[in-house]
Order: structure tokens, then C-alpha cells, then sequence
């Protein structure tokens, strides 16, 4: 029967092997200023024409992602390029459309 000692002595050199790091195939993320942003991937640009308008009623394409929200409420910060931000003033003015 094979002793405890002698599995770990024969483990030992596997567990070295796995936790070296392979780096030919690392990615490499810029800066978040150094990538270029989509133009306009959500389609914000369609709307730009209700900006100003107290409580405009816009009607969106079924299937689009979009976020309603009053400046200073807290939001995720996730980027979803294809997500179509409206933020509103306190007021209910339409202040802003965006992507992320």
C-alpha cells in the first residue's frame, strides 16, 4: 500500500505545474479614455428632439433596453452600449438621452 507521504512527494510537482501562468495568450484591456466609443449605438440620437420637453411621451421600438431616471437618483454603473439612458431633471424636463 502506498503511504500518504510518498502521494503528496508524486502530487507535489502537479501542483506546481498547475498554478504557473501561461502568458502567451494574455489580453491586454486599455484605459477606459483610450477606447473609442460607439457613435451611437442605442439609438439616442432619435431622440435627442425631446430634450427639454417636460414629461415627452416616447414611444421605443419593442425589444429596446432602456433606463428611466432623475438626475441624482443612483444607477448601476454597468455599460450597456445598446441601453438607452433618459435622465430627467426634478421637474419631470427631459434632460439628457444617452447610451451606456
Amino acid at each position: 500500500m502506498i503511504s500518504l507521504n510518498k502521494i503528496a512527494i508524486l502530487a507535489a510537482p502537479l501542483a506546481l505545474l498547475a498554478c504557473s501562468v501561461d502568458t502567451s495568450d494574455d489580453v491586454v484591456i486599455p484605459d477606459a479614455e483610450a477606447v473609442a466609443t460607439p457613435g451611437d449605438a442605442c439609438g439616442a440620437s432619435a431622440y435627442q428632439q425631446y430634450v427639454g420637453q417636460k414629461s415627452p411621451a416616447i414611444s421605443l421600438p419593442a425589444g429596446t433596453v432602456a433606463r428611466d431616471y432623475r438626475t441624482g437618483d443612483p444607477v448601476t454603473m454597468d455599460l450597456s452600449p445598446t441601453r438607452i439612458n433618459f435622465e430627467y431633471d426634478r421637474s419631470g424636463t427631459l434632460v439628457k438621452v444617452s447610451c451606456g
